[in-house]
């Protein structure tokens, strides 16, 4: 169902959504919206996702989950390491062009193997050596790495992953610039359930 039983939300009104539907998340009262035989054949047309989300595939993840929300709420890419490149690039933009998404979330979180991975050397072959490089710039940024360096470069990936979105040219940073589309770093606590704005 997504936004068209409402009116289309904004960035700020969609993210309020997404927040809102966390807190219920994380207090074990969730409203499972969107989720009936009616809402799936409401968006079986059309979809109006209120909102990208850019997440890593980790299984304990789940963005439509964790923001309680429905069939055709969420636009959802996931990669592992929450990193980005042209075909996740042009997945956000799919949303944005053909979808009006009017909100990208770029979501880290805790425990990130991908970026534990990175971390601790492991020795990733094959296609698994293309997210080495972004994660090991995360990893150069955080400034005190003695503590909880896989979350803080979780962190750290989001954010940097957020500013690229912000500056891909050409479509997604025009977006941007006339307000059409707001694009944010979030951070995923495996533990607690809350997902925080960084």
């Amino acid at each position: 169902m997504g936004q068209n039983a409402h009116q289309r939300l904004n960035a700020d009104e969609a993210l309020e959504k997404l927040l809102a539907g966390n807190k219920r998340f994380v207090s074990g009262k969730q409203l499972h919206p969107n989720q009936s035989k009616k809402s799936r054949k409401a968006v079986v047309e059309a979809q109006e996702p209120m909102a990208a989300i850019l997440t890593c595939a980790d299984s304990r993840v789940p963005p439509v989950v964790i923001f309680d929300q429905g069939i055709g709420d969420l636009f959802v890419v996931r990669v592992a390491g929450n990193i980005i490149d042209n075909h996740t690039l042009g997945s956000i933009e799919y949303a944005l062009v053909h979808l009006l998404t009017p909100l990208v979330v770029v979501m880290g979180h805790s425990s990130c193997g991908a970026v534990s991975a990175v971390a601790q050397g492991a020795q990733l072959d094959g296609h698994m050596a293309t997210f080495v490089p972004p994660i090991q710039a995360a990893i150069k940024n955080v400034e005190d790495p003695r503590d909880d360096l896989v979350d803080r470069a979780a962190r750290e990936v989001a954010k940097m992953v957020t500013a690229r979105i912000n500056e891909s040219e050409p479509i997604i940073a025009d977006y941007v610039r006339d307000g059409r589309v707001k694009v944010v770093a979030a951070y995923y606590d495996l533990e607690s359930g809350e997902v925080s704005i960084l």
